[in-house]
């Protein structure tokens, strides 16, 4: 991942909360899936190679994304959510760090801006 300023169409952001940051909070490894995720990835089941980087930070990591519905089977309650490969730049999250996902080119890219003062309590669609 460059270090200078890289333009991702589509994006958004999000401050990570405990359980999304930490899978021992959780034994998860997924971000929760909402509107603005939605226009990222749509509604249909996808998997996808993604690149994981830490802003202002040259070394990036390749990891599995699924983006799915974790009740496919429930006819009237839909909860999308990003699953990710635990890899190391995820393992150096914390809460309130923010999380920066878009496509660069069709390539997607998970940001991690750690210790950001700006808070984005959702996902947050970016112009």
């Amino acid at each position: 991942m460059p270090t200078n300023s890289v333009i991702l169409n589509p994006a958004c952001i999000k401050t990570l909360a405990a359980v999304e940051a930490r899978p021992e909070r959780s034994n998860q490894h997924e971000f929760n899936g909402v509107t603005a995720l939605k226009s990222l990835f749509g509604h249909e089941k996808t998997d996808l190679q993604a690149l994981f980087s830490v802003r202002g930070e040259s070394a990036h990591h390749t990891a599995k994304v699924t983006w799915y519905d974790s009740r496919e089977n429930h006819p009237t309650r839909s909860e999308y959510r990003l699953y990710f490969q635990n890899n190391p730049v995820m393992e150096r999250a914390q809460a309130g760090d923010n999380m920066l996902i878009g496509f660069i080119q069709g390539q997607l890219h998970c940001i991690l801006i750690p210790n950001d003062p700006a808070s984005y309590p959702g996902w947050t669609p970016i112009a």
